[in-house]
């Protein structure tokens, strides 16, 4: 069922899950992600798109596969921002072209390949593409603040053993 976890790929320096099962449009692969813990992934670097190009490439199956990216100009048009932190996109790989905002309804942001290379194009967000969600991030410097409150957690459920 949909509340098995799927497995997470580690590719690059992130953690993955590629849906290749279902399709769905753009709104509903952000909700998918959500439903893991994860958001619809975010190219952030050249390295990071490279990595996700190489895996992508050499798994016979995905290549003719199209895959939502968490990044969308709903807000502006021709203004590019990351779905999970509401941020201008830092990394772009457009295919040649692109984005071209084909009968001015296409707003969302998938992979797609171009010479055997993935490349970001823009579509239709109602389009049904598959979904690549990525972890989130921790932050390093709150690994301590999240210890802080496991221990806090600890202490409050933990019920007083009696002694012998």
């Amino acid at each position: 069922g949909e509340s098995e976890k799927q497995p997470f790929i580690q590719i690059g320096s992130k953690y993955y899950l590629i849906n290749t099962a279902t399709t769905m449009n753009w709104f509903n692969a952000a909700l998918y992600c959500r439903n893991y813990d994860m958001d619809l992934a975010v190219i952030e670097s050249a390295a990071e798109m490279n990595a996700l190009n190489s895996y992508l490439t050499t798994n016979e199956g995905l290549v003719s596969l199209y895959f939502w990216l968490g990044v969308s100009d709903l807000a502006e048009e021709g203004k590019f921002m990351s779905l999970k932190d509401g941020r201008p996109m830092l990394y772009a790989k457009w295919s040649g072209g692109q984005p071209d905002n084909t009968g001015k309804i296409e707003d969302c942001v998938h992979l797609w390949l171009v010479n055997n290379i993935f490349h970001m194009n823009d579509n239709n967000c109602m389009a049904q593409l598959h979904a690549i969600c990525e972890l989130r991030q921790s932050k390093k410097t709150c690994d301590v603040c999240d210890l802080k409150f496991m221990e806090r957690f600890m202490l409050r459920t933990n019920v007083p053993h009696c002694q012998n």
